[in-house]
C-alpha cells in the first residue's frame, strides 16, 4: 500500500518550466548551433570578441563574425500539466462509500491541481461506452458539480474508457506539445465489455501499452475492497511499464492525502 504519511501541498503554485523550440519563452541561454534562427547577439557577440585580432581585425571596424561565432538562444516557457481521470462507473463499483472515497480522491487532487494551475478532464465508463464529462478544465468547482451528478450501473467497458482517455490526452497535445499529461485510471480492473471483439481484458492491456510507447505518464488506482480478484489492473501494469499500480482500497488512503 501506499504510505499514510500527507503529502505537503505547496503553496503558491507553480508550473513547469520546459524549453521551447519557438521564440516564445525567456531567454536564459545560449548555445552554438548549426542553423540559428533565434540570434542570441550578446552570446555571438562574446564568442566572436576574443578572436577578432586573430582575424585581423583593424580598430574603427566592424566586428568580423564567421558562422561558428553564432549562437542560438535557448528560452523556457512555463507549461501546464494535465491530469486527466478515468474513471470506472459500472456497477462493480456500486457502493456509496467506494464511489464517495473516488470522487473525494479526485476533487482532493483537483485541488492540488487548482493550485498548481494544472488543467483537469474527467471521463467515465460505464454500460458500453466512455464519456467525457469534463474537459480540460482548471475550475475546482465545476468539476464538483460533474462529480456530484456521477452514478454508477451497468457493465464495464475498461477498453473504451481508456481509448477515451488517451484520445483527450492526444487531442491536448496537438494543441500545445508542452505539456505534461497523467493519465489516472481509478477502477477494479473488471472490465467485461470488448470494444473491438477481442478478449475485454486483452483489448486493455493493448490500449495500455499503446498509452506507454507514447510516453504519457500513467496512474492505476485500483478501487477494489480486496486485491484477490483476477483480472486486475496489476495486469495493465505488467503490460506497460510505464502505468505505476497502487492498490489502495476504495482510494480511502488517497482521499486523505
Amino acid at each position: 500500500d501506499l504510505p499514510r504519511q500527507r503529502r505537503v501541498r505547496k503553496q503558491g503554485g507553480k508550473r513547469a518550466a520546459s524549453q521551447t523550440p519557438d521564440r516564445r519563452g525567456r531567454y536564459v541561454r545560449a548555445e552554438p548551433k548549426e542553423k540559428v534562427s533565434d540570434l542570441a547577439i550578446d552570446a555571438t557577440v562574446r564568442a566572436a570578441a576574443p578572436l577578432q585580432r586573430e582575424r585581423g581585425r583593424r580598430h574603427g571596424e566592424r566586428l568580423m563574425l564567421e558562422r561558428q561565432d553564432l549562437r542560438q538562444k535557448v528560452r523556457e516557457r512555463k507549461v501546464g500539466n494535465l491530469i486527466v481521470f478515468v474513471v470506472d462507473a459500472s456497477a462493480s463499483m456500486d457502493a456509496e462509500q467506494r464511489m464517495a472515497a473516488t470522487k473525494g480522491a479526485i476533487l482532493s487532487l483537483l485541488q492540488d491541481a487548482y493550485v498548481r494551475r494544472d488543467r483537469v478532464a474527467v471521463v467515465i465508463f460505464k454500460n458500453r461506452t466512455a464519456e467525457v464529462v469534463m474537459r480540460p478544465t482548471s475550475s475546482v468547482s465545476l468539476a464538483r458539480r460533474r462529480l456530484e451528478r456521477l452514478s454508477v450501473g451497468g457493465t464495464t467497458p475498461l477498453t473504451h474508457g481508456l481509448m477515451a482517455g488517451y484520445k483527450v490526452v492526444k487531442t491536448e497535445l496537438l494543441r500545445d506539445p508542452t505539456i505534461r499529461p497523467l493519465l489516472v485510471l481509478i477502477s477494479d480492473g473488471r472490465g467485461n465489455i470488448s470494444m473491438f471483439k477481442e478478449e475485454p481484458l486483452v483489448e486493455a492491456q493493448k490500449v495500455a501499452a499503446l498509452i506507454e510507447a507514447e510516453n504519457i505518464d500513467a496512474l492505476v488506482i485500483d478501487s477494489a475492497r480486496d486485491y484477490s480478484h483476477l483480472p486486475s489492473v496489476q495486469h495493465l501494469a505488467r503490460v506497460a511499464p510505464m502505468y505505476q499500480t497502487y492498490a489502495i482500497n476504495a482510494c480511502a488512503d488517497l482521499a486523505e492525502r
